[in-house]
C-alpha cells in the first residue's frame, strides 16, 4: 500500500488535541484561583506568546524538514553533537511522559465505569496498547482518528461554555486588585500550555505540499486553540465571579446547563481523549526520530525500517518495550504519576529550549529573535523549578555533549589546516 500523506485539516486534528492537552481541564481553575478575574488577561498574553512559538516552529519545519523535527534545526544551528543532545532530551521525555498521561486517562476511565474492580493501572496499560495499535496504521488513518477526537473535544467545550455564558447568571468585574507576583504566578502556570508546537516538524515529511499545508495547519490549529482556551477560561470566570470560590473547581459546571448530570462523565471523556491525542502525537514523533537517527548511523540500522504504510514499526516496538518497563515500575509504585510528569516535563522543556535557541540563531527576523529571547528566558526559568537530581543530570549530559561538539570542531579545524598546508 502506498503511503498516504495528509492535508492541513488532518494535520490540524493531529495538533489541536495534544496542544490543548490536559491543561485546558486543569489550568482555568488554577489560573483563576491565582489571578481572579485578571486571569483572562494572562490567557490573552500567553496566547500571544503561543502564536509566536507556533509560527516559529511552523517556519522551522519548512526551512529544515525531516523526521527528526527539532533536532535537525538544532544541528543546523549548533552542530551534530548538540542535535544528538536534543534528540536524547526528546527521547527521555517520551520514555516517561506517556505512562503518566495514560495513567491519568486510566484514572478517569475508572471513574467513568464507577467499578472498583477495574484497576486504573490496568486500564492505563489497555489505553497504551490501544495507542500503539492506532500508530501501526498509516499517517492518514492516525490523522483521521486524531481529527475525530479533536473535533469532539473542541465542539463539546465551546458549545458547553457558550451555553453557560448565555444561560447562567454570572458576572465579570475588575474591582479587586491583583499583585504583580500573583499575575506572574498565573503566567508561570500558563507557560505549560505552550509546549507541543515544537513537535510539528516531526511530521513535515508526512504532509502534502508542506509549504502550503503547514502554515495553514498552524493558523487553523492556533485559531481553534485560542477560541477554545479563551471561551472556556472566560466561562469559568463568569460563573465563579458571581457565585464565589465554593463551587466545583472542575470544568463540570460549564457543561451542567446543557448536559445536566452527564457533565461529569463528559468531562472525563474529554480528558481521556486529550490524553490519547497527546500520547499519539509524541510517540509517533519520537518513533520517526529514532528511525531517522538509525538511518544516519547514530542508532542500530535495523531501527530505521519502515513498513508499507511508512510506519517505523521497529522503532515503535522498541518504544513499546521501554514503556512496558516504565509501566512495571509505575504499577509497583516505584514511580508515581507526579514523578513521571516531573521527569518528562523537564526533558520536554530542554528540547523546546534548544529549539527556541536554534530559532534565535537561524532566523533573521527581529520579530522571531525577540520572541525567541522571551521564550528562552521563560523556559529556562521554568526549568529551574525541576528537582535538583533532574537538573544535575541535565547539566552533566549537556556538558558532555558540548565537550563532544567542541572536540569535533577542533578536529575539523585540524583537518582544514592539514589540507591547506
Amino acid at each position: 500500500m502506498r503511503n498516504r500523506k495528509i492535508g492541513f485539516l488532518l494535520l490540524s486534528g493531529l495538533m489541536i488535541g495534544p496542544i490543548l492537552g490536559s491543561g485546558i481541564i486543569i489550568l482555568p481553575p488554577a489560573v483563576y484561583e491565582t489571578a481572579g478575574n485578571y486571569a483572562i488577561f494572562a490567557w490573552v498574553l500567553m496566547l500571544g506568546l503561543s502564536l509566536i512559538f507556533a509560527l516559529m516552529f511552523g517556519k522551522l519545519s519548512l526551512l529544515i524538514p525531516g523526521d527528526s523535527g527539532v533536532p535537525l534545526a538544532v544541528e543546523r544551528a549548533f552542530g551534530t553533537q548538540i542535535k544528538n543532545l536534543s534528540a536524547i532530551f526528546f527521547l527521555l521525555a517520551v520514555c516517561f511522559g506517556p505512562i503518566a498521561v495514560t495513567g491519568t486517562a486510566g484514572h478517569y476511565l475508572q471513574l467513568m465505569t464507577n467499578q472498583s474492580f477495574f484497576n486504573e493501572k490496568w486500564l492505563a496499560l489497555g489505553i497504551l496498547c490501544f495507542v500503539y495499535f492506532i500508530l501501526t496504521r498509516s499517517i492518514a488513518d492516525v490523522g483521521k482518528f486524531a481529527f475525530f477526537m479533536s473535533s469532539f473535544i473542541v465542539v463539546t467545550l465551546i458549545v458547553g461554555s457558550i451555553h453557560t455564558l448565555f444561560t447562567v447568571d454570572g458576572s465579570f468585574t475588575l474591582s479587586n486588585q491583583i499583585t504583580v507576583s500573583d499575575f506572574g504566578e498565573s503566567l508561570l502556570l500558563l507557560f505549560w500550555a505552550l509546549i507541543g508546537w515544537e513537535v510539528i516538524g516531526s511530521y513535515s515529511l508526512e504532509v502534502k505540499t508542506p509549504e502550503r499545508t503547514i502554515p495553514r495547519a498552524v493558523v487553523l490549529s492556533f485559531s481553534i486553540i485560542a477560541i477554545v482556551s479563551l471561551t472556556v477560561a472566560f466561562a469559568f470566570q463568569w460563573i465563579h465571579s458571581k457565585n464565589g470560590n465554593m463551587m466545583d473547581q472542575s470544568l463540570a459546571p460549564l457543561l451542567q446547563s446543557l448536559f445536566g448530570s452527564w457533565s461529569t462523565p463528559i468531562i472525563s471523556t474529554i480528558t481521556i481523549a486529550l490524553c490519547i491525542s497527546t500520547v499519539l502525537l509524541v510517540i509517533g514523533a519520537v518513533s520517526r526520530l529514532i528511525a531517522d537517527q538509525a538511518k544516519n548511523g547514530l542508532l542500530p540500522s535495523w531501527l530505521s525500517f519502515k513498513n508499507k504504510n511508512n510506519v517505523a514499526t521497529r522503532s515503535l516496538f522498541s518504544l513499546f518495550c521501554i514503556h512496558i518497563i516504565v509501566f512495571i515500575l509505575y504499577f509497583n509504585d516505584f514511580l508515581s504519576i507526579q514523578t513521571l510528569v516531573a521527569i518528562a516535563n523537564a526533558f520536554f522543556l530542554c528540547n523546546a529550549l534548544l529549539g527556541v535557541l536554534a530559532c534565535l540563531r537561524l532566523f533573521d527576523s527581529i520579530f522571531f529573535k525577540m520572541g525567541s529571547c522571551i521564550l528562552a528566558i521563560c523556559f529556562l526559568g521554568i526549568l529551574l523549578f525541576s528537582s535538583p537530581v533532574i537538573l544535575i543530570l541535565i547539566i552533566l549530559v549537556s556538558v558532555y555533549f558540548i565537550w563532544l561538539q567542541k572536540r569535533d570542531l577542533k578536529q575539523h579545524e585540524k583537518i582544514l589546516q592539514v589540507g591547506n598546508e
